[in-house]
């Protein structure tokens, strides 16, 4: 292929650069590794490499083998304390996250390249004169055609490159699949940019492909501008978080950079991947949760989690204002999604076009902005494999209804809200009044000549007086209006109103003109009352006229208020949305807990033989009494001092005044304590157990001895029960922790009829047990299942 190949290199060379600068700006820092650096500057640029490739739609695999496994062994950079674990198990895990951030600047490096080919290519088919033409069809389809071939091999290339392999642990990109998006990307900027010309002469003659393609800009333009505003809202909101900077404990000392030691903040990362939390944000403002999904299977068992993260959960972690923010947030990018569409559109239906075209691509930019991790693993030796996967994304589902109830009732509005402020968009028509409402528009019978009228009495150039014969000129007979079959109509005079603001006529009357010698005399019209001639008639002369008292224009102030109005409307709907919502989730799990709930009852069964004790009677001990059958009340009652919580796990109990919910552990811990966290509660919600409580806890106690933090561990009662009807376990011990206190834990654990086990473990000091033992015993009793 012939052509200017230079040229197209030197575009081809931004986004390829861009990739490359990136990589080795990421590759600087040696993350935590100090003097011993196992990973180094060229493996590192390699891996950074294949991670910003997945912005193009490359991929980011992770295996191991055999001998080679990082888990252990000789060889491997983790240590040799696995002994010969490093020879049992394999495996890989694959990591999905889309750095839309990388997509945007390669997007705009490439854009660039290609102006400034396009400008290159006018210059050498300038005219003599000197004055750029526009880049032919073929020549600039060629060139097109250049730029996205050298794009996708360099990119090929790159993600051949970055392909490490680090001590038995392989690294794949998916060369391919990489340069096959970046093809399809490049083919399309380039051929947009150089072939613009040609492709607006063939929409010319297409108006509906030219209204599609317009709406689509209408829509890229609007998403862009939303996703600015929601991504530094959201980049703000992250800077806020206390102690963020102990998330990621990485220090580097670079031989590289010759920097010294310096702390890697976590923003770094939040920069690359700014649009996908900006997605996440605006959906979050409109009401769709943020799903996190986590779920595995294995040899000895498996299990799947589900959570979401909405706005009542927002009002929860932080305040009311924090969802008032939100909602604010929704609100305006909805309105500057209408404006957008109204301002830049010919009519409501293309108006509505760009508003589903924007909310196509917001969903798409939802999809692709999550973060998916999926491994497999397997141990030859012992036979065991299992399999697990994690994701944290836009709920879809949510997001496309509140999207469409957001996005087209702002379509629908915007227009009016223009209009009210003075700003006409075509959409909505102008008020016209009709014709002849207040009689023919002729100067004299209401005031001064309108423009494009000619008063009686009144010569203007161009047209003849009456009365006066001009040479060469016919008789103005033939040119005057034929006589009206009858009497004028009488014209209603103007109203009172009207009337009150019109001038008044005070010129002298005018003559009646003498028709010309041989001209028949007809009926003599009244002059004031003379239709205007129909070559002057001017269609916009009522509107430059003066306007009736009766319609008069809506002053600024009232605009205002209009606008004010409706905002406030969009707020107060979102937040009736939001109470909703917030009603639902709450209130929806105190109604589930049935009066057929029974409280806490405990039926003795043989002790282990840790310990010597002799075979229980089946009688119930103090702690674990049989309460009585609680009466068909539809809620618990809750002391004084004590409140109840709803969790958005699926249960709910009750917990001193003081104490909150601090937050999820692993996915299925969560953490109920006090300003010190030293006392607390600590619920566990294992979906799909595939054992007893009581064999769980005896494993649990296993490990509870061998931990070095619980030293002098010595356990008070480990035994089976039934609690709330259902095959349960209870255990009771102490321990002293590292800083050398007392502490008492008692963990009463359960199975619930769909297989998943609750485990309600309270631990705190031994200075205070006899409170917390009252505080325990309440819980227990007011424990219920909400799901």
């Amino acid at each position: 292929m012939r052509g200017d190949w230079a040229g197209s290199a030197q575009a081809a060379l931004w986004p390829v650069g861009l990739l490359v600068i990136a990589a080795v700006a990421l590759a600087i820092p040696s993350y935590g590794q100090g003097s011993d650096v196992v990973v180094g500057f060229g493996d590192r640029m390699r891996i950074a490499l294949a991670l910003l490739l997945q912005s193009l739609g490359g991929g980011f695999e992770v295996s191991a083998s055999g001998g080679s496994s990082p888990f252990g062994g000789s060889d491997s950079p983790f240590g040799g304390g696995g002994g010969d674990m490093g020879t049992e198990l394999s495996g890989g895990a694959a990591l999905s996250l889309v750095p839309l951030t990388v997509t945007a600047l390669w997007i705009l490096a490439l854009w660039i390249g290609v102006r400034v080919l396009r400008s290159r290519l006018q210059a050498r088919a300038a005219t003599p004169d000197g004055h750029p033409t526009p880049v032919p069809g073929t020549p600039g389809l060629e060139a097109a055609l250049r730029v996205a071939l050298l794009v996708t091999v360099c990119v090929l290339v790159l993600g051949l490159f970055a392909q490490p392999s680090i001590q038995g642990v392989s690294i794949s990109s998916s060369p391919v699949l990489a340069a096959l998006g970046a093809l399809l990307i490049s083919l399309a900027v380039a051929a947009g940019m150089l072939h613009r010309d040609d492709l607006a002469q063939w929409l010319a003659v297409r108006p509906g492909v030219r209204a599609l393609v317009r709406a689509t800009g209408t829509a890229l333009r609007a998403l862009a501008v939303v996703l600015v505003i929601c991504s530094l809202a959201a980049f703000i909101s992250i800077a806020q978080i206390d102690g963020l900077g102990d998330v990621s404990d990485v220090s580097d000392v670079s031989d590289v950079s010759g920097l010294g030691q310096t702390d890697l903040s976590p923003l770094v990362f939040a920069l690359l991947v700014l649009p996908n939390l900006g997605a996440m944000a605006l959906g979050l403002g409109w009401g769709a949760p943020i799903s996190l999904e986590a779920g595995g299977s294995s040899t000895y068992g498996g299990g799947y989690q589900r959570q979401s993260f909405g706005l009542s959960e927002l009002g929860d972690v932080t305040n009311a204002w924090a969802v008032v923010g939100a909602l604010a947030l929704g609100t305006v990018c909805a309105l500057i999604v209408g404006v957008l569409a109204a301002r830049r559109s010919a009519d409501r239906r293309e108006q509505f076009l760009s508003a589903g075209i924007f909310l196509g691509l917001f969903l798409l930019v939802g999809a692709l902005g999550g973060l998916g991790v999926q491994a497999t693993g397997a141990a030859s030796d012992l036979g065991g494999s299992g399999t697990g996967s994690a994701g944290v994304g836009l709920g879809m589902a949510e997001a496309l209804l509140f999207g469409l109830l957001w996005v087209f009732a702002a379509a629908f509005l915007a227009p009016y809200l223009m209009q009210m402020a003075g700003v006409r968009t075509g959409i909505v028509p102008e008020p016209q009044l009709p014709p002849g409402a207040f009689g023919p528009a002729t100067a004299g019978a209401f005031g001064p000549a309108t423009p494009g009228v000619q008063a009686p009495g009144v010569q203007t150039p161009g047209v003849q007086a009456p009365g006066v014969q001009t040479p060469g000129v016919p008789a103005p007979v033939a040119a005057m209006p034929e006589a009206p079959a009858g009497p004028p109509a009488p014209i209603d005079p103007p109203s009172p109103a009207v009337a009150a603001v019109l001038p008044t006529a005070t010129a002298a009357p005018t003559p009646t003109p003498t028709p010309p010698p041989g001209a028949t005399p007809g009926p003599t019209p009244d002059p004031a009352h003379a239709p205007a001639p129909a070559p002057m008639y001017d269609p916009h002369t009522f509107q430059l006229g003066v306007q009736p008292a009766a319609a008069p224009a809506k002053s600024p102030r009232r605009a205002g208020v209009w606008v004010a109005t409706i905002a406030g409307a969009f707020v107060i709907g979102g937040g009736a949305a939001a109470g909703v919502l917030l009603l639902q989730d709450n209130g929806g799990k105190d109604d589930k807990a049935g009066a057929d709930d029974k409280p806490p009852v405990s039926t003795g069964q043989p002790a282990t033989s840790q310990q010597p004790t002799p075979t229980p009677t089946p009688s119930a001990t103090p702690d674990q009494a049989t309460a009585p059958t609680p009466s068909a009340t539809p809620d618990v009652t809750v002391p004084s001092g004590y409140r109840k919580v709803a969790d958005p796990m699926g249960f709910s109990f009750v917990i001193p005044d003081v104490w909150s919910r601090q937050g999820v552990e692993n996915g299925s811990q969560i953490t109920y304590a006090g300003s010190t966290g030293a006392e607390h509660y600590l619920i566990g919600v294992i979906p799909n157990a595939g054992y007893t409580s009581y064999d769980n806890i005896l494993n649990m106690e296993k490990h509870a001895k061998e931990d070095r933090k619980k030293q002098d561990y010595q356990r008070i009662d480990l035994r089976s029960n039934t609690f709330q009807g259902r095959p349960g376990a209870i255990w009771e011990y102490t321990y002293r922790d590292e800083g050398g206190r007392t502490m008492h834990g008692i963990d009463q654990s359960y199975i619930a009829e769909d297989g998943t086990e609750y485990t309600i473990f309270l631990v705190g000091q031994q200075d205070v047990w006899a409170d917390l033992k009252k505080t325990y015993r309440t819980g227990l009793e007011s424990w219920r299942l909400t799901n």
